[in-house]
């Protein structure tokens, strides 16, 4: 059987990068460009016309920028966007503003073929580029604020009913989707919340800071990166750094931030099933485990835990979803208590405080 070619249009301004776009793409077996865009003018009316899987969105360019360009083509013509971006802070401003358009990841441009990890993000563009050419995405972009009554595999429904149990952490995991989730997740939330949010998002190194940055102007609480060792405080938020996993451990009775630097076995780095484990040992039943929207099953082992030790357990529904893997899997798993839309997950977590 013929394998079916995942198609890609390019949206760059850049000639010279998007012939070295082409070839990396081209490069690949099961990988075809089909277009080319010069700016988010031409984007939309390709995406039109050729109706690709996958769109490699570019987010500085003339007449129309890749943010305008993202927003427009979810509303006319739902197709998966990743954004390739480059490091400076405007770009990552504008990437993390055309994650909530709905685009469904950022990696970074390929640029210097002298960098020691030059290889490895062309090989994180193509990954990136064929997996979310797998999602379906439809114009569903506002969290529903209707109460929502959503269950299964053995998961309890509520409707925004405040969790009785007092938490001493919020633990919250993400992947495709992650980031606009989170953001009207956290601006929700109080500025003086009672407790620690730590949250694993699968997301490159690089954009991690960047992602930190956003939210945190985003948002009424401090958002930061997590360190190593840092004592947790009530009304912040601690996103795992993209190189390594975090762990909740305790010191003189104040829980604190543990980071491990060796991926090990697991696929994602951060792993949310690393983070959920140590919240589950160190916290048992005062911890809140969420799942959000993503692509695989991580987190589902270790929501599983948290669930065994007592801890309550929430699942984004696939309403409010961009990816229901995530979800879907840890419902699978038993290890959802309660299956909320991400409205109603946010008047539920601020009814903690």
């Amino acid at each position: 059987m013929t394998q079916r070619l995942t198609r890609v249009l390019i949206a760059e301004d850049s000639p010279t990068m998007r012939r070295h776009l082409a070839n990396v793409i081209n490069n690949v077996p099961g990988l075809r460009v089909i277009g080319e865009a010069r700016d988010g003018n031409e984007a939309l009316a390709l995406v039109g016309e050729l109706k690709p899987d996958v769109v490699s969105m570019d987010i500085r360019m003339p007449v129309m920028d890749g943010l305008e360009a993202t927003r427009r083509i979810m509303n006319q013509h739902p197709t998966p966007v990743v954004v390739v971006s480059g490091l400076v802070e405007q770009d990552i401003d504008l990437s993390f503003q055309a994650l909530q358009a709905g685009a469904l990841a950022v990696v970074e441009k390929p640029l210097d073929r002298s960098d020691p990890g030059y290889h490895a993000k062309q090989q994180l563009l193509v990954n990136t580029l064929a997996a979310m050419a797998r999602v379906r995405v439809i114009r569903r972009w506002e969290a529903r604020a209707e109460p929502v009554d959503a269950h299964a595999g053995g998961a309890v429904p509520v409707a925004g009913s405040p969790v009785r149990i007092m938490p001493e952490i919020v633990a919250i995991g993400a992947s495709a989707g992650g980031p606009s989730a989170l953001s009207v997740l956290l601006r929700e939330l109080p500025a003086d919340y009672s407790v620690p949010i730590v949250i694993a998002q699968h997301m490159p190194e690089e954009f991690t800071s960047g992602l930190a940055r956003w939210l945190d102007k985003a948002t009424p609480l401090r958002v930061q990166v997590a360190q190593d060792n840092l004592i947790l405080e009530p009304g912040a938020v601690y996103l795992a750094p993209g190189n390594a996993h975090l762990t909740i451990g305790r010191r003189q009775g104040r829980l604190i931030s543990r980071l491990i630097r060796e991926q090990g076995q697991h696929r994602y780095q951060p792993s949310v099933d690393v983070l959920f484990e140590s919240v589950a040992q160190t916290c048992g039943k005062a911890g809140i485990g969420v799942v959000l929207t993503g692509m695989g099953d991580d987190g589902a082992a270790g929501l599983l835990a948290m669930r065994q030790a007592g801890a309550q357990t929430f699942a984004q529904d696939e309403a409010s979803c961009t990816v229901f893997g995530m979800p879907a899997a840890a419902i699978a798993s038993n290890a959802v208590v309660h299956v909320l839309g991400l409205s109603n997950l946010a008047t539920t977590l601020a009814q903690l405080n």
